[in-house]
């Protein structure tokens, strides 16, 4: 069984990230992953003790030319999107322009004369921005696309007859019926949606999404 714990926002709250770390290595975690906006170099400290995958955020995209080394580099070499043969996973959204790595962030929005959530759009709040990251995974072999960046811990399921249906609670299993689902893993350091470090375990396995709030 592979059972992954899923972090994002942690906002420089190094402190609410050990209680989460802890917390889901308890439960037999065994790889974890960091959507982004850590805040800290003590929060990146942390995540490499348990060798945390991680992508980057528009924390770190806005900030990334000011960072100092060995930092700067470390980040450089995260992706925006990360793709796994059971799930993909970003900071905010699976739909991420070809080749554009976090340098060119931002000379890519203002040669456009973008505003930050053309990159970064919350999924929570945009019907289009949901529609287009259900069209983005429905043209891939993953079924759940995991993301960060509301703060707020809840899903998204299409079902095979294109209806969408939101949940929330403390989890679901996702149905083996051609179904996709946007799951948003919560805020480690400033939840929107109550009390507690938030993350998510995910049992690749069983399509298992267990939200946590310790």
């Amino acid at each position: 069984m592979c059972l992954w714990a899923i972090l994002s926002d942690v906002h420089g709250r190094a402190d609410r990230l050990r209680r989460a770390l802890t917390d889901a290595a308890k439960l037999g975690a065994d790889r974890f992953l960091s959507l982004g906006d850590l805040g800290s170099t003590t929060a990146l400290d942390l995540l490499d003790a348990v060798d945390a995958e991680c992508v980057f955020g528009n924390w770190e995209a806005s900030g990334w030319r000011g960072m100092d080394q060995p930092w700067r580099g470390q980040v450089a070499r995260w992706p925006a999107v990360y793709r796994h043969s059971t799930f993909w996973a970003a900071h905010a959204s699976p739909v991420w322009p070809d080749g554009l790595t976090i340098a060119g962030v931002v000379d890519y929005l203002r040669a456009r004369e973008l505003h930050w959530t053309a990159l970064f759009p919350s999924l929570q709040r945009s019907d289009e921005a949901r529609r287009a990251a259900l069209s983005e995974l429905a043209a891939t072999a993953a079924p759940i696309f995991f993301h960060g960046h509301t703060h707020v811990q809840e899903a998204w399921l299409r079902q095979p007859d294109a209806t969408l249906v939101r949940v929330n609670g403390q989890e679901f299993t996702l149905p083996t019926d051609g179904s996709r689902a946007l799951v948003g893993v919560g805020s480690v350091g400033m939840p929107q949606d109550g009390d507690g470090a938030c993350y998510t375990l995910f049992e690749a396995d069983a399509r298992r999404v267990v939200w946590r709030r310790v």
